[in-house]
């Protein structure tokens, strides 16, 4: 978790500022899992990793906001990846893709929340933050591959 996720994702943002640094604009967006305020996650590797790729986000905006280089952190909701499906096709359960937390997700909706931050012209507003797909589908006005705009995913309570 440390080593590909956390450590992947600081490891492509630093080789990637210098690429940005001359025109004074890019984005490095790193993926995480919307955790709000959530109670502890039930493993330290796993709270601790999600939690480091938040922070590291917010550190980086810090310390790239005057080069123009804007840092976001982009949380999908629950993934509909080939995986999955059939994860859930084995199980007799393909209708319950449709949540625990709202609709599932193509990865080709937060591909399509990161192309939309890469566009705009005002995303240094947003660096340092974490962003959820549904909120930026609604803000930017794309949909999923079949067109839909799933909502903001929300974890589920846990007891």
């Amino acid at each position: 978790m440390f080593t590909a996720g956390v450590r992947g994702h600081l490891t492509a943002g630093r080789l990637a500022v210098p690429l940005m640094q001359p025109q004074r604009r890019g984005l490095i967006a790193s993926t995480t899992a919307n955790l709000g305020a959530l109670p502890y996650l039930r493993n330290l590797f796993y709270d601790l990793a999600k939690h480091s790729v938040e922070r590291m986000v917010w550190a980086m905006a810090q310390e790239l906001r005057d080069h123009g280089i804007a840092a976001v952190a982009v949380a999908p909701g629950f993934m509909r990846t080939e995986r999955i499906v059939e994860a859930f096709r084995r199980a007799g359960a393909e209708h319950a893709l449709d949540g625990p937390g709202g609709p599932s997700e193509t990865t080709a909706y937060i591909g399509r929340a990161i192309v939309a931050l890469a566009s705009d012209p005002r995303v240094i507003e947003k660096s340092g933050q974490l962003l959820d797909v549904g909120t930026l589908a609604t803000e930017y006005g794309f949909t999923d591959v079949n067109g839909k705009q799933p909502p903001p995913f929300r974890m589920p309570a846990t007891t």
